[in-house]
């Protein structure tokens, strides 16, 4: 026993050593890679530099010659749809500036073409409420939701608003809403919604009136019954009285819940708050980091081709005559 124990202590600790020094080596590889590589780069520096100081000045140019664009976007709830039908809805107008259909815009917006053009783009995105709190948790500009994910909210949505100029975010936000509230389809649905919450509303008001006259009946139902000249006090029931409140409380948060949503989400859309104040789309350095990486990548290939000319030469050559 005591030499199968030792043994085995001893395959442990060889096991131990083997893993010790693939670690070490893996590390060791890593760092000889890396020390490679900049070798490389100090062997092409001047490749590299020259390359990513052109692409920085074309970075520049491109700046300055693309018309400066400005976002903003706006949170708000769909009361008459649920969250993907509008978005589907305002997306329209989406694609309408891909298309450049300005037609259809003047109609839909209600602005001439020469507005228009100072807009860039307009469109929807989903609202991810990953718990449910009714709190946006994620905005989905990427898409990458899809729309049978349970995550995605039932009202909220978010609409990005891209533009060439300045002071004109709140009269498109204004279009934005007109366009939807002017839906036929829309405006039944929210006149249906409004509608039933009333009806709710008003059947909430007799459950209360009559819960209130049953806990009156009762009350002197039992007052009658007592004997007079006894001297007794009149004790309720105490899980009756209590049952009364909590179902009359239930009724009146149920009515101000009703109440609450004919008040301040009884129009089509209810604009929640305004995301981000109106700022430059894409700035000076956003130009310079994109150009700026895209120089190092050419010149980085550059130097692994002046590095491997003779044999890239002589592979093509082989391949040649073959």
């Amino acid at each position: 026993m005591n030499e199968e124990k030792k043994h085995d202590e001893i395959d442990l600790i060889d096991l131990f050593k083997k893993l010790g020094n693939m670690i070490k080596k893996f590390f060791l590889g890593i760092g000889k890679l890396i020390s490679l590589f900049f070798l490389f780069l100090i062997r092409h520096a001047v490749l590299i530099s020259s390359l990513i100081f052109i692409a920085l000045i074309i970075g520049f140019i491109k700046y300055k010659s693309t018309p400066t664009s400005y976002i903003s976007s706006f949170e708000a709830h769909s009361n008459a749809l649920p969250s993907l039908e509008t978005i589907r809805y305002i997306n329209n107008i989406h694609q309408d500036f891909k298309e450049r259909n300005y037609q259809q815009l003047e109609t839909k917006l209600e602005l001439d073409s020469l507005y228009l053009r100072k807009i860039k783009d307009i469109q929807a995105y989903k609202v991810i409420d990953l718990n449910k709190d009714g709190v946006t948790d994620i905005i989905d500009y990427d898409n990458s939701y899809p729309s049978s994910d349970t995550t995605i909210s039932r009202s909220l949505f978010v609409v990005q608003v891209k533009t060439y100029k300045t002071g004109i975010y709140d009269t498109i936000k204004d279009r934005i809403i007109d366009y939807v509230n002017k839906s036929e389809y829309i405006k039944e649905n929210i006149s249906i919604r409004n509608q039933q919450l009333k009806e709710l509303t008003s059947k909430v008001n007799e459950e209360i009136s009559y819960m209130d006259s049953l806990r009156k009946t009762e009350y002197f139902s039992k007052e009658d019954k007592l004997k007079p000249g006894q001297g007794q006090l009149l004790i309720m029931n105490e899980k009756e009285t209590q049952l009364y409140h909590d179902n009359i409380l239930t009724l009146y948060e149920k009515r101000q819940n009703y109440e609450r949503r004919l008040e301040l989400r009884g129009e089509p859309i209810t604009i929640k708050q305004d995301l981000t104040e109106v700022s430059v789309e894409y700035d000076l350095f956003y130009y310079l980091k994109k150009y700026g990486l895209a120089g190092l990548i050419v010149g980085i290939f550059g130097g692994l081709i002046i590095e491997n000319f003779k044999r890239i030469k002589t592979t093509i050559h082989s391949a040649r005559h073959k």
